[in-house]
């Protein structure tokens, strides 16, 4: 009875201090939660916008998921691009399924719940590994109140963040136990990661545990472990793995098909890596004092002066945390710390990206899947989640040495005191020099943005600019004043208990920790928009230039001259044969590239009916439709309707050739078509053949087509051959890459009604597997729950 009481008073402890870490997360966001504030960044306006629009449009007028999104770049997939991913089987999809929709709202679920997630389970973490509660504590703190995690405005990868403490947490029980719920678990957390759908970060916390994996089966080895015990434990882990994939199969089997077909996948330069792009977002070496000086490089926006093509906020962690860091790797030898600190120098070294090219070489031409994304800097999530956690087996040994009257804790007190002495006459000599500091600091700030074209229309308004240095330096300043204090405090918290209270050292360490990142995170965390804000936004831009484009009921598309990477106009169903995607498909990207539209032809294959611009266009094909303010609409009178017949071919196997074709001004795509394999039938003539579309939605093209001799039915819809599929009076067709773009069918003599649909057998086949392996893991999960319960409440008589 005695031994249940202490477990009780044990788990009380323990849903006290997440109570903590729950009311922590409700002052973070209380604007969210009690103002109903929201942030709305571009991105929200001119992507997520027009997608969830379009989403919702979707699920009222047809059954299923929307799996091709026909309004940008022609079409492209919009499921296995990760443009769609809301049917998944994930925690977020858990939540969704339990809670009211109204209280996910009011509580800014998308962040409060998977915050919570990562709090808790780098709590728990720390348990399990041995670690006090106030360590737990401090850990779990310094991880997701980093301001990496609380600046990241993107939902999903915030997501993604939130699941590194329980995938690591799940992993380390597979190899610590052996036993099959921890693989469930791994399955099941890993797998809801990459459900949350960003790959980057799921692939590197994948890099993480198999790190792990493979430093705990060498230190197994080494302690002479039965080589069946190894075994067993690393099947297990390979299981979990391959159970995660299964839990994320909807997405992942997509997304590694659409791979092959991405822009992602060209090669550049006889290279399959694009080392430029691949390296687009390095973390410069210098901004590792972002780590203990958030404002060092400007903090973020227009006041950011690093090397970076553009950033918002600083991968901050705070002095303290990084002093217990060094602490717990130096004070607390043992394997686990020891592997902490290698994750930590490796994605440390990773993170420099073109900064250290032998490690960026290594990680872009040796490991699958790494030039794949675009920012090495974000592999840094996995160093704050190290050093977190290293910080919390600082404060742990530092409740030892207090509890156990060590007197080397008295050397470490006093090294503290003389550092924060030291930094302190620093910032004052700084601080009184500060003319001459200023000076030195703005000529930096003047040689960094020299460096960047981008900012120079800011250096070039002189007023403005030396408000922006003016303001860096002030930022810089009171960001030295608070590490000062910080450190000073925290020294003199430690050496004035140091033989006294270990309990309120490590309250007294954890509040300084939680106030030194959260004055921080309220920089970053600062909803001042309201939700209607979208709302207000296109209804200002519903001008007459897009009530003329939506009064004509005929398909076609439109070039915005102005406004090319532009998704807005989606919003208002209006396609467009621009926009932006990370990863747009790549035959498109390379006519873009290659070929461009600045030739009637190309705008002609493409259905490009209208072509709106800012400013005036002159040119025999156009006729002007509105002239107003807000800009110039022309028709293009010479632009193909979205399905026509012609009865000449050129078959060309070489792109660079076709592309040179396809620029030529006497190409006329209704003549002939381009494809890249011959035709064993001959075609022609149209004559008074003929086609009309019957049936037009994003998954569904049905035609009905009259020809007096066969001829090749061209279609102004993207190639895609993953998942388009045709028929011919419901006999099999195949569709032709054509004007290296297009799709084609060839068309025997004769009526015939023609069906082109849109269905991946990735997406079919993924759903099935994702249903089974949730359920496998939910059933499991709950049912180790209810067994323990059932075990707690019999041990209780």
């Amino acid at each position: 009875m005695q031994k249940n009481t202490k477990c009780l008073k044990l788990t009380i402890q323990d849903a006290i201090v997440c109570l903590i870490l729950v009311a922590l997360t409700v002052f973070v966001y209380r604007d969210y939660i009690f103002e109903g504030k929201v942030v709305i960044t571009p991105d929200t306006i001119s992507t997520s916008a027009p997608f969830d629009r379009f989403t919702d449009e979707f699920a009222e007028r047809y059954e299923g998921a929307p799996l091709w999104y026909p309004h940008i770049f022609g079409g492209m997939p919009y499921q296995a691009s990760g443009s769609y991913h809301h049917l998944q089987y994930s925690f977020e999809s858990l939540i969704n399924a339990i809670l009211p929709s109204q209280l996910i709202k009011a509580l800014h679920g998308r962040y409060f719940f998977p915050l919570l997630l990562g709090a808790i389970s780098m709590y728990f973490l720390g348990r399990i590994l041995s670690l006090s509660r106030w360590a737990c504590f401090l850990a779990s703190s310094a991880f997701v109140f980093s301001t990496h995690m609380m600046a990241t405005e993107h939902a999903n990868r915030f997501i993604c963040f939130m699941h590194v403490p329980l995938v690591f947490l799940a992993t380390y029980r597979v190899f610590d136990r052996g036993k099959l719920f921890d693989t469930i678990l791994l399955g099941g957390a890993l797998g809801s990661q990459l459900c949350s759908f960003h790959p980057q970060i799921a692939f590197y916390t994948a890099m993480l545990i198999g790190l792990y994996a493979v430093y705990t089966v060498l230190n197994a080895f080494r302690d002479k472990i039965p080589h069946q015990e190894i075994l067993k434990k690393s099947a297990l882990f390979i299981v979990g793995i391959t159970l995660a994939v299964a839990v994320a199969a909807i997405l992942v089997l997509p997304l590694h098909e659409y791979a092959q077909f991405s822009a992602r996948a060209l090669s550049v330069g006889g290279s399959n890596v694009n080392v430029p792009f691949a390296t687009s977002w390095s973390f410069p070496p210098i901004e590792i004092l972002t780590f203990i000086i958030p404002s060092f490089v400007g903090f973020g926006g227009e006041l950011y002066w690093g090397s970076m093509p553009f950033t918002d906020f600083p991968n901050y962690m705070g002095i303290i945390v990084i002093v217990l860091a060094v602490s717990g790797a130096v004070l607390r030898p043992s394997r686990m710390t020891l592997f902490l600190v290698i994750a930590t120098a490796l994605t440390l070294l990773v993170s420099f990206g073109r900064h250290l090219p032998p490690v960026s070489y290594v990680m872009l031409h040796f490991v699958p899947f790494f030039g794949k994304f675009r920012a090495p800097v974000m592999i840094l999530v996995l160093l704050q989640f190290s050093v977190a956690l290293l910080a919390g087996y600082g404060l742990q040994t530092l409740i030892e040495r207090i509890r156990s009257k060590k007197d080397n804790l008295d050397i470490f007190a006093r090294r503290l005191s003389i550092i924060a002495g030291g930094v302190l006459v620093l910032v004052l000599t700084l601080t009184l020099l500060e003319s001459s500091f200023q000076g030195f600091m703005t000529s930096i700030y003047e040689q960094a943005d020299a460096a960047h074209r981008v900012r120079g229309a800011i250096m070039n308004n002189i007023g403005y600019y030396a408000q922006i240095n003016a303001i860096r330096f002030d930022r810089l300043v009171d960001d030295l004043w608070i590490m000062t204090l910080l450190i000073v405090a925290f020294s003199i918290l430690l050496y004035s208990s140091r033989k006294k209270s270990a309990t309120l050292c490590a309250a007294g360490i954890c509040v300084l920790v939680t106030i030194d990142l959260l004055i921080v995170t309220l920089r970053v965390v600062n909803p001042k928009d309201n939700p209607t804000q979208i709302e207000t936004y296109y209804a200002s831009r519903q001008n007459e230039l897009v009530k003329t484009l939506q009064d004509d009921p005929s398909l076609y598309r439109m070039l915005p001259v102005s406004e090319f990477t532009s998704n807005e106009y989606g919003y208002f169903g209006i396609s467009t044969i621009g926009g932006y995607h990370p990863a747009k498909l790549g035959i498109y990207q390379e006519l873009m590239d290659k070929v461009g539209f600045n030739t009637f032809p190309v705008l002609n294959m493409l259905n490009t009916k209208y072509i709106l611009s800012r400013q005036p266009l002159q040119g025999p094909q156009l006729t002007t439709v509105v002239e107003s303010d807000d800009g110039y609409l022309y028709r293009n009178e010479t632009a193909l309707p979205r399905s026509f017949l012609v009865d000449s071919v050129k078959v060309i196997t070489d792109k660079n050739i076709i592309f040179e074709e396809l620029k030529n001004p006497g190409f006329n795509p209704s003549e002939f078509a381009i494809l890249e394999k011959s035709i064993e039938k001959q075609l022609g003539p149209v004559a008074d053949s003929m086609v009309e579309i019957i049936r037009h939605t994003p998954h569904r093209i049905e035609l009905i087509v009259k020809t007096v001799a066969p001829c090749l039915l061209v279609l102004s819809e993207i190639y895609y051959p993953a998942g388009w599929h045709a028929t011919i009076d419901g006999d099999p067709a195949e569709i032709y890459k054509t004007n290296y773009v297009l799709r084609s069918l060839i068309v025997p003599k004769g009526r015939h009604e023609i069906a082109m649909w849109f269905d991946p057998h990735t997406f079919s086949i993924g759903h099935y597997v994702s249903q089974i392996a949730s359920a496998v893991v939910l059933f499991t999960l709950i049912s180790a729950g209810a067994l323990r319960t059932r075990k707690y409440i019999l041990n209780r008589r």
